[in-house]
């Protein structure tokens, strides 16, 4: 989200195919609508997993086969285009995160999202993450639309333990992660722009109820 406005304006205003664009760049030039299945293992069992950004559903079919229940989070105008266009349906979708950050899930999985978010609102939602979650999925790229460093961000909020990040890239042959090397969370933080890492990131903060 390069912020609320425009991307509230865009899920209101443009078509199925121009809407895909904007969430998967070269979707147009014949890269499929598909979700990214993470490189890193992820914890399980998992109930409940939060897609954050849900857009309009990509992840959906990988997160049918890690957990029970699939709850789906963006933006009004965004989770209306995704109950009529998901290519297999959340059992939850969300557009309040004002109540929904007072919920408790598994996972929450935030693939290429954060890295679109407004700084300060996104430093706001990682300290949410630690909050409703145990662990945290991150997908991203280095820099975000606004000159910060999503890595650093995450450091900023004081609330996670992070693992070993995977600097990652997309395989044309595959069209999905392919891994190009491991390197520790402080060597990811100071990485050139534009590269993308994953990192399972463990809350300090959550506590079960």
């Amino acid at each position: 989200m390069t912020d609320d406005n425009e991307w509230a304006a865009a899920a209101s205003r443009e078509t199925d195919d121009e809407l895909r664009e904007r969430i998967l760049t070269g979707y147009r030039d014949g890269k499929p609508f598909t979700p990214y299945v993470p490189t890193i293992a992820l914890p399980g069992p998992i109930d409940t997993v939060l897609d954050f950004g849900c857009g309009l559903g990509r992840n959906f079919p990988y997160l049918r086969t890690i957990a029970r229940h699939v709850v789906g989070f963006d933006l009004p105008p965004m989770i209306a285009r995704c109950r009529s266009l998901a290519p297999v349906p959340a059992d939850t979708l969300v557009d309040d995160w004002n109540t929904l950050r007072t919920t408790r899930v598994d996972l929450v999985f935030a693939s290429l999202v954060i890295q679109h978010i407004e700084t300060s609102q996104a430093a706001r939602y990682l300290a949410d993450f630690a909050r409703m979650a145990p662990v945290v999925y991150l997908l991203t790229r280095t820099d975000t639309d606004f000159g910060a460093r999503v890595l650093d961000l995450v450091t900023d909020t004081g609330t996670f333990e992070a693992d070993a990040c995977v600097e990652v890239e997309h395989d044309p042959a595959t069209h999905q992660l392919r891994a190009v090397a491991a390197q520790s969370f402080a060597n990811a933080r100071t990485a050139a722009p534009g590269l993308h890492f994953e990192v399972m990131l463990r809350s300090r903060l959550y506590v079960t109820r």
